[in-house]
């Protein structure tokens, strides 16, 4: 998963690939480090999808841009367009499926 730290960055990587999935962490939090991992383990799963994750403490402005209001978050865009966005609670099955999902469109 590769690691963004600018606003520019990320959306650089939306306009240019596909399938985007964000991942947005808070520092010193532990729940964000435990689905970072979960959601790191299915990044050999789905070739075609693009993995970036920031911290919401290096890119602020992140809040603003995507209204993220909590921690973990994430998004999947496809084709430039957001079309899934879980937070706190993340349902790893779900996104999952969204990424499948995308993958036979």
């Amino acid at each position: 998963m590769r690691i963004v730290e600018h606003l520019g960055q990320i959306e650089q990587t939306i306009t240019e690939h596909r399938i985007v999935l964000l991942y947005v962490q808070a520092p010193n939090c532990g729940v964000c480090r435990v689905f970072l991992e979960r959601v790191q383990g299915m990044e050999a799963d789905f070739d075609d999808v693009q993995f970036i994750q920031a911290n919401i403490a290096d890119v602020p402005n992140i809040a603003g841009r995507f209204h993220v209001l909590t921690a973990p978050a994430v998004l999947v865009f496809l084709s430039g367009k957001e079309i899934y966005r879980g937070a706190r609670y993340l349902k790893l099955d779900e996104i999952k499926e969204v990424l499948q999902d995308c993958q036979g469109v």
